[in-house]
């Protein structure tokens, strides 16, 4: 055997490479049981995190259904005013109408009241609201187109 570096071998020279070779392997399966130990507790975090979210998402889930049929609720009712109110309003704006009427026959009346001196507007008013007395001659409604006349002047 020559003595050139790395030609020769002794004996304890296998023993020391096996020994690396199995320290070697020792080390990268510790390295690789910790990664996977590593992994398995980022997964379990993982895990705990969503179950955590899935908890606070029922519960935003179980108050907006609450607050939905809260506001649902108060559509109904809103709704209901708002029918209320429009039927409210249709009758007022009958009434203004009627209002509006009852000014024209009363400015109609001072027109008329102006036109005949002497007579006042209660006159007038008696007048027309005072039932026609019939003479024992006249017939039954036989001053009636007078009233009609009366009336026609007071609605346009």
């Amino acid at each position: 055997m020559s003595n050139v570096p790395g030609m020769m071998s002794s004996g304890s020279e296998p023993d020391a490479q096996g020994v690396n070779v199995d320290e070697k392997k020792r080390k990268r399966m510790i390295s690789n049981r910790e990664s996977a130990r590593r992994s398995r507790m980022k997964k379990q975090k993982l895990l705990e995190d969503l179950v955590t979210e899935v908890a606070s998402l029922k519960v935003q889930i179980h108050n907006n259904t609450n607050k939905y049929e809260a506001l649902m609720q108060k559509i109904v009712v809103l709704e209901s005013e708002n029918n209320a109110l429009k039927v409210q309003q249709m009758e007022l704006a009958q009434y203004l109408k009627n209002l509006q009427l009852m000014q024209t026959q009363m400015e109609l009346l001072e027109f008329n009241l102006m036109n005949q001196p002497g007579r006042t507007l209660c006159d007038i008013i008696v007048d027309v609201n005072e039932p026609p007395k019939v003479q024992s001659w006249q017939c039954h409604g036989s001053n009636q187109p007078a009233i009609m006349a009366s009336t026609k002047m007071l609605n346009y």
